[in-house]
């Protein structure tokens, strides 16, 4: 797939600095990009690394210097939006699987697929699941009884849907994610911890995403729920009976324990941790590696552990990287003190 500069700068509205006629056919980062290719850059500390790209034409923000690179450039209000349309028209989609049951799978009688439905090499689909059109189960992929599962949905390969467990519309779960495992309940029994049946399930809205290896508890009662358009990252574990806002995005890594109630539009960063029974507000953020030990306001900006204000974590932080001058300082007063306490004695 081939297009010229002109036909890219008009597909993002961008400004061309460069000949409209020239012909470019993929996307790469700046370090490997050709002669034939458009690569981007956002940031100012990359701007030697544009200078020296070998790329055809590079997007850059409008309020990047002129000169600062040998090949065309293209100036637009948002690099990475742009960067995603033109990629978009130059590089052909993923292959999709034709609709259809590969021999492999089994399918019980009672379940209901919808039309157009695609049920790969290996994959199970349990008793009274329903399945809507146009929904694709990759290899492997296992729906296990009366779960449900929308229209256009995309369960890729070696995903566990569990029991009852019900996916709305268009909601893609990456590989190797469970949905509905039992949520980690125990009380403490004369013989070990004794398991509280896990009875309840998960609901997940219309348009969100899972990524790869997520887990996510049912609840013990009631629903686990994951609201519209939520994103989430890979390796993310959520625990029984949390409920996630509309449009929140989890990055890598993150855990989040039980019957925490967690706001609409929040970002919660890689590796943080959130305690038990608590509330996020909307629209709050925590930072990577945050603990969150106590609810969060609406809007908040939270950070360090256990996760305080971010700018008091910042004054935290500075504090603590002058303690070894201030110890110093403090022996030496000391010392002095000391001597000067000899002295009297003397």
């Amino acid at each position: 797939m081939s297009k010229t500069l002109g036909e890219l700068a008009e597909l993002v509205g961008g400004r061309l600095d460069g000949d409209p006629a020239r012909e470019v056919r993929g996307v790469a980062s700046l370090t490997e990009a050709g002669p034939d290719d458009v690569a981007f850059v956002v940031l100012a500390r990359y701007r030697d690394a544009a200078a020296a790209s070998k790329a055809a034409c590079l997007v850059v923000p409008d309020d990047w210097p002129a000169g600062a690179a040998s090949a065309a450039t293209l100036y637009v209000a948002d690099p990475n939006r742009a960067m995603s349309r033109i990629a978009g028209t130059l590089c052909p989609a993923l292959p999709q699987p034709a609709p259809g049951i590969h021999p492999t799978a089994s399918v019980a009688e009672t379940a209901r697929l919808g039309q157009g439905v695609h049920v790969g090499a290996c994959a199970v689909v349990g008793e009274g699941v329903s399945i809507g059109d146009r929904t694709r189960l990759r290899a492997g992929a296992v729906v296990a009884d009366e779960a449900q599962i929308g229209d256009d949905c995309d369960v890729h390969a070696g995903v566990v849907v569990r029991e009852r467990v019900r996916i709305g519309n268009r909601v893609v779960i990456h590989a190797g994610s469970v949905v509905g495992s039992d949520g980690f309940g125990y009380l403490a029994g004369e013989t070990g911890p004794e398991k509280i049946p896990q009875l309840g399930t998960v609901e997940i809205g219309d348009d969100a995403e899972l990524g790869a290896c997520v887990t996510v508890d049912r609840a013990r009662f009631g629903a686990t729920r994951i609201g519209p358009k939520v994103k989430i990252d890979n390796l993310v574990q959520i625990a029984h009976n949390v409920e996630i806002g509309e449009a929140t995005i989890i990055v890598a890594q993150v855990a989040i324990a039980g019957s925490v109630r967690i706001g609409r539009g929040c970002v919660i960063a890689g590796q943080a941790a959130i305690d038990g029974h608590l509330v996020i507000g909307d629209g709050a953020r925590i930072a990577a590696k945050a603990g969150v030990t106590k609810d969060v306001p609406p809007g908040a900006d939270v950070s360090g552990y256990p996760a305080v204000a971010h700018r008091a974590h910042l004054r935290q932080e500075a504090a603590l990287r002058q303690m070894e001058d201030v110890l110093g300082r403090l022996k030496r007063a000391e010392a002095r003190l000391a001597r000067l306490e000899a002295e009297d004695e003397t």
